[in-house]
């Protein structure tokens, strides 16, 4: 009985370890996050320090994705990641990858909101929605 309370402690302990890790990063300086791992409520990260962003996107269908409004605490690029395609049987219209990188430039605290929209069509919402709000220091 007291192994078992041990192993249940010892289990919780761990599961709360990793609950508390913020993000996972490439390099210890990079947070990388896609559509499907979220960004925590608030991300702590210090200037010097990089976000990366990784989604699908397929041009073909008009959609693209964008951010909403100017940073003013980031530098950001942004690359599209072509599919590796066979050589002797190409396919149209087969998605890409867009990625973005924010650089943390200045400190303070400030929200990355990103669309998948179709940029000439602003009578629909968004297919895809992505935020994060960040504290730099």
């Amino acid at each position: 009985m007291k192994y078992a309370l041990c192993m249940g402690t010892l289990c919780t302990a761990l599961a709360l370890v990793g609950c508390y890790s913020s993000s996972p990063t490439i390099d210890g300086k990079t947070h990388v996050f896609t559509l499907k791992q979220k960004c925590p409520a608030l991300l702590d990260m210090k200037v010097g320090q990089s976000l990366m962003f990784h989604a699908p996107e397929n041009l073909s269908t008009g959609y693209q994705w964008q951010i909403v409004s100017p940073l003013n605490l980031f530098s950001v690029d942004q690359e599209e990641q072509k599919p590796k395609q066979d050589e002797s049987n190409p396919v149209v219209g087969k998605p890409a990858e867009k990625i973005y990188q924010f650089d943390a430039v200045k400190a303070g605290e400030e929200e990355i909101r990103l669309v998948y929209i179709r940029p000439w069509d602003q009578s629909s919402p968004p297919v895809e929605t992505w935020h994060c709000r960040v504290r730099i220091s």
